[in-house]
């Protein structure tokens, strides 16, 4: 996918999730059943557990030409995310909005810096497993943040918040 493409597509993504939680007060934001048992609070620091997780990939990647990076060896996605939800259950919700905002901006910044054949080459890292890179960043980012703003959608028709 070209890199305008997958910045447009991340971008969309990111407005559609904002739109879902957008008018949400503290508490509705803190209230548990927005993603299973998840609120809203602890789904975006979901997200930004897993975007964080793509950044370091894409800013290291040099060191990972026949390596994969961590976010490629999470053998068991739910434990993974259960140790994040732990991880960030006492955290403040301004904290983790400050770091859903800015770890989005360092994403962008990530992928910018990314040529055309790196993004889109699926050849170039074998732990893709022949996929290109921009796939690995449509999965974790756009895909996810779509697939989470229509469960908050949902629970906000359902809930009427």
């Amino acid at each position: 996918m070209p890199k305008d493409e997958l910045i447009a597509d991340l971008r969309a993504a990111r407005a559609r999730l904002l739109r879902a939680i957008e008018g949400l007060s503290d508490d509705a934001m803190m209230r548990p059943g927005a993603v299973g048992i998840w609120s809203v609070k602890d789904t975006l620091a979901h997200i930004v557990a897993w975007e964080a997780e793509l950044v370091t990939a894409l800013s290291r990647l040099d060191q990972h030409r026949r390596r994969p990076p961590q976010i490629m060896l999470i053998e068991d996605i739910d434990e993974w995310n259960a140790e994040q939800y732990h991880t960030n259950a006492s955290r403040p919700l301004r904290a983790i909005l400050e770091d859903f905002h800015g770890v989005h901006k360092h994403l962008i910044r990530a992928i910018e810096a990314l040529d055309a054949q790196t993004l889109d080459d699926n050849r170039r890292f074998p732990w893709m497993e022949g996929e290109p890179l921009s796939y690995l960043i449509a999965e974790n980012a756009i895909w996810h943040e779509e697939e989470h703003a229509e469960d908050i959608e949902k629970w906000r028709a359902q809930e009427n918040v």
